[in-house]
């Protein structure tokens, strides 16, 4: 008989006691397993492969029991390696860790483009997932994704297509509710946030002026809901139609756009500006309360700047809604530049007279409006190459409907459909909102 075989047999009747009151299932098989083995006529080798142990594991487990003399030494142990070469350097962890500690709504996509923007640090999500993991720095399981979807997917080629929509400040302030009203261009993500006191048409229109002053592209159209602020098709008794005389539709005729009006219970239509009220409450809302209205309209301004400047998201090919929107005008001005065709030639002035009395002028596309916004005569160049290269859809080609969206003249009158207040000029099939 082995050496190990005579000190076990003395050892294991005085862990009769301890196995009874024992309930882990590995250590209570091990235990069993070695009793077998031990108290086997057969050698050890033999005992070894009747029961499906190797030798090496009853030495190891041998070895523990005699040396704790307990039979929690059989416990499972970690096969964590002692050391780890390619494990992600304690200072680039650390760093990591202050980007989440600093915003916590950062996920590892953002993360890592942050990291390499403020350290010149490449560092791939899936290790930046890890380093959170290990941390426990990931305090909620993700979302659930639903299940409803809108399936109209559409991105509009230039700038200019607004959706605005209030939002509830999530918690109330000197026991009150105030409102925050955002508008979201479709192109670019560029948002103009504001918070008010009252969710009415004076703070609309409010919102509209600045709007106005502080947009940097022309507006072609403001989508809204069916709230009493944006319309009044439901609180005039006309059957569910615009009059055209409300305050945000005297605006928008005024500056030469268009009002639109979704669906009821189709707000996945507008899911730009409500995809934003999400991140607004993960990034700013959550991060801090604030005592009065006049701290959180300061905040809400700051909070408008980062997003418009500095927030750069996967999106937008990791680019901040400036950044793009610098991009897409300097596409547009390097067209113009270098792209500039000869003049037609000179018609009669009798000729031109007589078409002009005959059929009224050509309303003017998006691109036109935009041109003519920065000042460059759209005539003489080519518009099909500029719509081309310049639309943001990857999914669809521009070149098909590139005078599809008309600008309105100040004169209006119904369109044929109820949703909207549209020009003389405006088609059915003015929309630029094809599927993909």
């Amino acid at each position: 008989m082995s050496s190990v075989k005579y000190r076990l047999r003395k050892l294991l009747p005085s862990l009769a006691e301890q196995s009874k009151g024992c309930r882990d299932r590995k250590v209570k098989k091990r235990l069993y397993l070695i009793k077998a083995i031990v108290s086997s006529r057969r050698s050890l080798k033999a005992a070894c492969e009747f029961r499906g142990v190797t030798r090496e594991q009853f030495y190891e487990w041998s070895r523990r029991l005699l040396a704790g003399g307990e039979i929690s030494s059989l416990a499972p142990r970690s096969r964590r390696p002692h050391k780890s070469p390619n494990q992600t350097k304690p200072a680039i962890e650390k760093k990591i860790l202050e980007i989440k500690n600093k915003m916590p709504f950062l996920g590892p996509e953002r993360i890592a483009n942050r990291l390499e923007e403020l350290y010149v640090s490449q560092v791939s999500p899936s290790t930046i997932y890890a380093v959170l993991k290990r941390n426990k720095a990931i305090s909620k399981e993700y979302r659930a994704r639903r299940t409803k979807k809108h399936t109209r997917r559409y991105r509009r080629p230039i700038p200019g297509f607004l959706q605005m929509d209030f939002k509830y400040v999530p918690y109330l302030i000197d026991d009150k509710q105030y409102y925050q009203l955002s508008a979201v261009d479709h192109c670019t993500s560029w948002r103009l946030i504001r918070a008010y006191p009252r969710k009415d048409e004076q703070s609309v229109m409010e919102f509209l002026r600045e709007l106005e002053l502080r947009c940097p592209f022309p507006i072609f159209q403001i989508q809204t809901d069916n709230d009493a602020a944006f319309t009044d098709k439901y609180t005039v008794g006309l059957g569910a139609r615009p009059t055209g005389a409300h305050p945000v539709d005297e605006w928008c005729r005024s500056y030469g756009c268009r009002h639109k009006l979704i669906p009821i219970a189709e707000k996945e239509i507008n899911g730009k500006v409500e995809n934003t009220h999400k991140y607004d409450d993960e990034e700013f809302y959550s991060q801090r309360r604030y005592p009065s209205l006049e701290s959180l309209q300061a905040a809400v301004q700051k909070y408008n700047h980062d997003w418009n400047e500095n927030r750069r998201t996967k999106t937008l090919g990791w680019r901040s809604p400036g950044e793009l929107l610098e991009e897409i005008n300097a596409t547009i001005l390097t067209l113009l530049l270098f792209c500039r065709v000869e003049d037609p030639e000179p018609q009669p002035v009798q000729a031109v007279v007589l078409e002009k009395s005959q059929s009224p002028a050509k309303p003017q596309s998006p691109l036109d409006r935009y041109l003519a916004w920065m000042a460059w005569d759209a005539a003489q160049y080519p518009k099909l190459t500029l719509l081309t290269v310049s639309g943001m859809s990857l999914s669809y080609s521009i070149c098909n409907h590139s005078g599809r969206c008309e600008a309105k003249p100040k004169q209006s009158r119904r369109h044929s459909s109820d949703n909207e207040i549209a020009s003389p000029s405006a088609r059915k099939d003015d929309v630029d909102e094809r599927p993909i």
